[in-house]
């Protein structure tokens, strides 16, 4: 009997390269939004030390105040730029999420199916031994009775 073969065992491969790239998709998505957060968060920590910094001087100037004053305006206008870029990432990667989800399904369905297939052809391969076995016994036993 033939070995198996799948008919659609391409297009199983080319839904697996798609999957992939879903995946690495999804892994790039969640790769900005770790440093959308990390970045917010250096910023979060870079105006606690100057708040911090300025405690401890023993004079403050009108130039240190305004420093700091210039980088509070910045870092509140960038963390509202950062929330806001998190917030599409969210969408973007709830997207992503849906379309790795089809793509794996699409993926196990052709996957059952090449395992169905690979049963019946096993059963088929079963049978037909079964029948040749049955042929040889027969055969002998017609040629041990004709001696």
């Amino acid at each position: 009997m033939k070995k198996f073969r799948f008919p659609l065992d391409r297009l199983l491969n080319y839904r697996r390269a798609r999957l992939a790239a879903e995946q690495a998709k999804l892994e790039k998505i969640l790769a900005e939004q770790r440093a959308l957060r990390e970045r917010r968060a250096a910023l979060e920590r870079e105006d606690r030390m100057i708040r911090e910094s300025l405690l401890h001087l023993p004079v403050l100037t009108s130039v240190e105040l305004e420093a700091a004053a210039a980088f509070r305006r910045f870092a509140e206008a960038e963390t509202v730029r950062l929330l806001s870029a998190e917030g599409e990432l969210a969408s973007r990667l709830e997207r992503q999420r849906e379309a790795l989800v089809a793509a794996r399904r699409e993926v196990e369905v052709l996957e059952r199916l090449r395992e169905r297939k690979r049963e019946d052809w096993r059963r088929e391969l079963d049978r037909e031994m079964e029948t040749q076995v049955a042929e040889l016994v027969i055969a002998r036993w017609r040629a041990n009775g004709s001696s």
